[in-house]
């Protein structure tokens, strides 16, 4: 009962013109994305059935046909065995099995053109309804320019360039930016089901591409590390603390998650390690090594099995102790770099610059709140106790996969690097608000969020201007592959 004169004096200060112009803005402009968001997926679809499959798409097809065969089991000689083949887990080394296995649901005429443009439009809805969703969810918590300008983010510096091909780059992105979110939610309240979730998104996002598991690595690390501090915080620190995280919850939420992990792709490791030897096995892994994108698609179209692998002599294995032993401590870095000169050059005009700007802001509020505001008096002046935790999360997160890019970058395409796109997009406006937030309780001008409002929706607008420019996004293609056998 305390808090309710307060309610209704924040609510008295709200007029409900103000909330039904809020609401207002906000459907005209998420319909006028959506439809140019269908504009140009549409334009992207025309585009691609006009053009001849790539090497990728014809691998993915190929794995779709094989696929439609497991969703017709047949009992007679068996009952096991057809039931674990309706799991999707088929993979040639390069194609993940989750897209084929979906398409597989909707293709039924041989991959033709019309059965194409069907799974596309699959595509289209599923991003677009998921949008949707993203922006109710964002205007929740966030100033509408905020949640605007992370729709635009997610939908055309994201998913958008999804659309152009036959692959599951637009599941993986999907499945990425869930994974992101519940690994920074699991590390501000460590709850058992939400190692669970991350174990199942994990999974799902790893059967859509080969590129969540550095995700999944520095989650365990930051959280096995947060486990440590507790303990030593409880046994040597005497001062008392508020914290929402649990250090006994640790050890069985690995366990949780590495279940939930397994439980999804288990089939997919179990199908690798019968082909290849290896139940993580993925050729970018192993080309990675390689110097140049000719010798790694020669590479792939030499080893294609077990045994060509195994013949592999020591000495010639493709790995990072072979590779540093073979070139010297400046190729390494002069390959990185220009890599990483490749990675700024791709997110230009992309999104990049956004979240450029938005980052600017947050480190700017965060040192004006800390040095011209007055000293927290209570939690909720206070930033979230975990608040460490988090920044530590995203920046390893994001350093860890511009460093990988940078560095595949002189072999295979590294358009999968806008995944984290959204993901950076929202963590970064989630800290903006909560700084502000803590600020104007801790006594800030207004000013300072007309400001923070003024500066997203110029944001919006030069977002909305890039893209009008660019048109048609560039395919998310991460091809190095050769022609597939057969």
């Amino acid at each position: 009962m305390a808090y309710e004169p307060t309610l209704r004096m924040v609510a008295a200060r709200t007029p409900s013109f103000y909330i039904w112009l809020r609401w207002i803005l906000f459907v005209l402009i998420m319909g006028g994305l959506g439809a140019a968001y269908v504009h140009l997926a549409e334009e992207c679809i025309h585009a691609a059935a006009e053009r001849s499959l790539t090497d990728e798409e014809i691998r993915h097809l190929t794995l779709t046909r094989a696929t439609q065969k497991d969703l017709r089991p047949e009992f007679t000689q068996s009952f096991s065995e057809p039931l674990k083949k309706l799991a999707p887990h088929r993979t040639d080394g390069l194609v993940q099995p989750l897209w084929p296995w979906v398409a597989a649901w909707m293709i039924t005429d041989e991959g033709s053109p019309s059965s194409l443009r069907s799974t596309a439009w699959f595509r289209v809805g599923l991003t677009l309804a998921c949008l949707v969703l993203l922006g109710l969810v964002c205007l929740r918590y966030f100033a509408l320019p905020g949640a605007l300008l992370a729709v635009t983010l997610a939908a055309f510096h994201g998913w958008l360039g999804t659309l152009c091909e036959f692959s599951g780059a637009t599941l993986f992105h999907l499945f990425f930016l869930l994974t992101w979110l519940a690994c920074v939610y699991g590390l501000q309240r460590n709850s058992l089901w939400v190692y669970g979730v991350v174990g199942v998104f994990g999974a799902l996002a790893y059967l859509s591409e080969d590129r969540i598991l550095p995700m999944l690595i520095v989650f365990i690390v930051i959280s096995t590390l947060r486990a440590l501090w507790g303990w030593l915080a409880a046994h040597w620190c005497t001062g008392e603390g508020t914290t929402l995280w649990l250090r006994d919850n640790h050890l069985f939420g690995l366990l949780l998650l590495t279940a939930g992990f397994l439980f999804i792709g288990g089939p997919r490791l179990a199908e690798a390690d019968l082909l290849f030897g290896d139940p993580t096995f993925h050729f970018v892994d192993q080309v990675r090594w390689l110097d140049q994108p000719d010798a790694a698609a020669t590479w792939i179209a030499n080893h294609p099995d077990k045994t060509s692998l195994e013949q592999v002599p020591p000495l010639e294995r493709l790995s990072a102790r072979n590779y540093f032993q073979t070139h010297t401590a400046k190729e390494a870095k002069t390959r990185l770099i220009q890599g990483l000169d490749s990675v700024i050059v791709q997110w230009q005009g992309r999104g990049g610059e956004v979240l450029a700007v938005l980052l600017i802001l947050l480190v700017v509020l965060t040192m004006a709140c800390w040095c011209s505001t007055p000293k927290a008096c209570h939690a909720g002046e206070r930033l979230h106790p975990e608040t460490a935790t988090t920044v530590l999360f995203l920046v390893m997160v994001t350093t860890t996969y511009l460093v990988i890019a940078g560095w595949d970058a002189a072999v295979m395409g590294i358009r999968h690097l806008h995944a984290l796109t959204a993901p950076l997009g929202l963590s970064l406006l989630w800290g903006y608000e909560s700084v502000l937030r803590r600020a104007r309780r801790r006594g800030a001008g207004w000013m300072l969020a007309r400001g923070y409002q003024t500066v997203l929706w110029l944001l919006l607008t030069m977002s909305l201007l890039q893209i009008w420019k660019s048109g048609t996004p560039i395919p998310s293609s991460t091809a190095l592959t050769p022609p597939p056998a057969g």
